[in-house]
């Protein structure tokens, strides 16, 4: 390994004789020197002059710049005529230092600064005097080291270049074996030696060996060239080529992603563009699994900064689940409110692994990766107003779940539980207090457990007519657990329509199946469940809409109870067709009769139970009802007009806690006026500030369905097949594919200059390891050589 700041360069000027007899004339001599910089005696002589012993008055310009002889010779007696100057000398020059320095400054031959902020002006001699020097130099010896090479810098004791930290990378002048310095760039150059003398030395090779560097001539090129303009976008405007290049690269791996492919398969797209003409380095499937990870990165970058400038007020909803490869993971997604967008927007946020599915280490994942997002807890004290979630104990628990702690930390906050999840609950607790045994339930049990047998599964299917009643129940059997095959109106309907089938099905194997088909009883309670879940399914379907907010939420579960009131005292669309069924030519085989063995569900008493615990469940659980109070501030539609005046007091004093749920202000005059016009009149305008507490309360998330789809194509990329992906890769594929725009509409170009910047290859970077070629068997060849 080479000394911090060496570099590989091709050739080094000679700074022995050859250099100073490559000459015939004085002036081309001086310019020769001028444009190569000192040669290595000089540079030993502005130590000799600057060192510790020596007086440090003797200026520079006729130490760098003298009348120079023609013979080694002369020169070596040259210096030495200059190190035995007369104190007199020395003192005349020390007066007259300013004036003549600058009198005999040469005119280098550097390139032009490039158009960077500059600091405020100071002289050089300042700011030396402010710097940490090399232990082998002092004050003067890097006074005169700067000047020279207007390059250098010095920071905390050690050497730098001020250009190659501000290009970086070479872009378009990139070539084989030559690359920047790393440090010359990071400020890491330091002296080699056991002494002072040696550690000059040091010092001077590395100097100058960097200055005579090709990737340091390259860099000194580009800053030339970008005398009117920035670095970054000179180095965008000569890379345009390769950046076209890299953009269909990125358009490959984004439509790969958008579309679930393996990212394996960007090397049979890469072949076929290489077929076409494209040169591309960028055709592994690592190179696709980093720009993905880099599109995904700066997709986030941009969204949620975007969010936290507006300051948008924020809802997190969160869910846990297992992968294919039994791994915990956790689902993180943000609803917010922007002033852009008519609705709330939901925005996945990311995918993360769960090594314990305990609270606390669930909560610390959690606050980690909002973090990481830019969402400071500061910010979250001041904008988030809501947590979702399902009813699982480690996440909703009253001691010590996930929304316990997060209330210790952000007490405003509302914390909701899932509303589909509460209501398939509403529905298991009204069955489980049926003291009578629900026939249908164990039907679906017992055929879930005979068709989930390998043997049964694969040789004894229902056939062609049952097939759909096999599915679903295989289905069900496998998302859910039996248990849920009750409240499944998939499962029911199938059982419905292939009745008959079944019942010819079991009579020949499963006798017992058969008697509970052919029992009346059954097929009574069969109609009921249908109709009673095809009222949930409805309502299901409407709660899980990402239009739907919490006040139409009110409205939808007071409709659905209303039509279940209804059913109590009439009768549902399947229960009427019973009578008809039994009389039909489709249920003729069937012996239908009443076993007492097999008692009918008690009907109004299910009703009931079903209204009541959805009242109990979905409209006034805990600290909800209260909510909802405060939210109807908001909505004219639920206001007691009879009770009302000018000024609304009551409402006014409501209104000051909806603005400390909501984390904003209200106008009072605003919420004056909405009054006022409502009661005049129903088709108002709305004020701003209205409409904007009216957006928040739109913000709060009533269920966690996001987060069930959002593992649903988790499912979809970690297939069987697709098992080694580790979670963070998934949850990068998932950011593209949710939060990115289709193909059509996206434009890489942003995210190719963001990779450029980041100093990782363009697609048409030649230094890299030429893939190998598929080598055909000569009897393959063969074929295509017959004539």
């Amino acid at each position: 390994m080479g000394d911090p700041g060496s570099e590989i360069i091709e050739s080094v000027p000679p700074a022995g004789p050859e250099a100073s007899e490559s000459t015939t004339d004085e002036n081309e001599d001086d310019i020769q020197f001028v444009s190569e910089g000192p040669s290595r005696p000089v540079l030993e002589y502005i130590d000799l002059v600057c060192g510790d012993n020596e007086n440090p008055s003797t200026y520079y310009s006729d130490i760098l710049f003298p009348k120079m002889p023609k013979r080694q010779g002369d020169f070596l007696h040259f210096l030495n005529m200059k190190k035995v100057k007369t104190d007199t000398e020395n003192n005349e020059v020390s007066k007259n230092h300013c004036e003549l320095s600058k009198a005999k400054e040469p005119h280098f031959e550097y390139i032009e600064q490039p158009i960077i902020e500059e600091k405020p002006s100071r002289s050089s001699k300042e700011e030396i005097d402010n710097l940490v020097l090399p232990d082998c130099w002092n004050e003067k010896q890097a006074f005169m080291f700067t000047e020279q090479y207007k390059w250098l810098e010095i920071k905390e004791g050690k050497l730098g270049c001020k250009d190659c930290s501000t290009v970086r990378h070479l872009g378009s002048k990139a070539e084989k074996h030559v690359h920047v310095s790393k440090e010359w760039i990071a400020y890491l150059v330091t002296p080699n030696g056991s002494n002072k003398t040696t550690r000059q030395a040091s010092l001077r090779k590395k100097i100058r060996e960097h200055d005579v560097s090709k990737a340091h001539g390259k860099i000194q090129d580009l800053l030339k060239e970008s005398t009117n303009d920035s670095i970054s976008n000179l180095v965008h405007k000569q890379n345009n080529k390769n950046i076209d290049a890299t953009v269909k690269v990125f358009n490959t791996v984004y439509s790969l992603v958008k579309h679930n492919r393996p990212l394996s398969d960007i090397e049979g797209a890469i072949e076929l563009q290489e077929k076409n003409g494209e040169v591309n380095c960028l055709n592994t499937r690592y190179s696709a699994t980093r720009i993905a990870e880099h599109i995904a990165k700066e997709m986030k970058m941009k969204i949620f900064k975007n969010i936290i400038e507006e300051n948008a007020k924020i809802c997190i909803i969160i869910d846990e689940a297992s992968t294919v490869s039994k791994k915990s993971t956790l689902v993180i997604y943000l609803q917010c409110t922007i002033q852009s967008a008519p609705a709330p927007v939901m925005l996945f946020v990311a995918l993360k692994e769960l090594v314990s599915t305990t609270a606390e280490y669930i909560f610390n994942t959690l606050l980690t990766t909002l973090n990481d997002c830019g969402f400071t807890n500061e910010y979250l004290k001041a904008n988030l107003i809501a947590f979702c979630s399902d009813g699982a104990n480690t996440i909703l628990g009253r001691r010590s779940g996930v929304a316990t702690k997060l209330l210790e930390n952000f007490p405003e906050i509302i914390i909701w539980n899932c509303l589909n999840h509460r209501l398939q609950l509403s529905l298991d607790d009204s069955i489980s207090e049926i003291k009578q045994i629900n026939h249908f339930k164990i039907f679906l049990d017992k055929i879930y457990s005979i068709y989930h047998q390998p043997n049964k599964n694969q040789t004894n299917p229902l056939g062609t007519v049952a097939k759909e009643l096999e599915t679903e129940i295989i289905k069900i059997g496998r998302v859910m657990g039996p248990r849920w095959a009750a409240c499944s109106l998939q499962a029911a309907t199938a059982v419905w329509h292939a009745y008959p089938i079944l019942y010819m099905h079991f009579s020949h194997s499963f006798c017992g199946l058969a008697k509970r088909l052919a029992n009346i009883n059954f097929l009574q309670d069969l109609a009921l469940m249908i109709d009673i879940l095809e009222e949930f399914s409805v309502l299901s379907t409407a709660l899980q809409s990402r239009s739907t907010n919490i006040q139409k939420a009110q409205k939808l579960i007071k409709r659905t109870i209303r039509a279940l009131e209804n059913l109590k005292i009439g009768t549902g669309k399947y229960e009427s067709q019973i009578e008809d069924l039994i009389k039909s030519d489709k249920f003729k085989d069937i012996p239908f009769n009443k076993n007492n063995k097999f008692n009918a569900l008690p009907r109004n008493i299910l009703l009931d139970n079903i209204i009541q615990h959805m009242n109990l469940r979905l409209l006034s659980d805990g600290n909800h009802e209260s909510i909802f109070n405060y939210f109807d501030l908001l909505e004219p539609s639920t206001w007691p007009y009879e009770e009302i005046t000018s000024p609304w007091i009551a409402g006014e004093k409501k209104l000051f806690h909806l603005c400390e749920i909501l984390k904003c202000e209200v106008d009072l005059n605003d919420f004056r006026e909405f009054v006022n016009n409502n009661i005049k009149s129903n088709n108002v305008s709305i004020p701003a500030t209205i409409q904007k507490a009216k957006k928040i309360v739109s913000t709060i998330a009533i269920n966690s369905a996001e987060a069930e789809r959002g593992f649903h194509l988790m499912n979809i990329i970690c297939t069987r097949v697709r098992n080694s992906l580790t979670i963070d890769h998934v949850s990068d594929l998932m950011t593209i594919n949710l939060l990115g725009k289709e193909l059509a509409d996206w434009d890489a170009t942003p995210f190719v200059k963001s990779w450029s910047n980041c100093n990782h290859r363009l697609a048409t970077d030649t230094r890299v390891r030429q893939k190998s070629t598929k080598v055909f068997h000569e009897n393959q060849l063969a074929l295509w050589n017959l004539q």
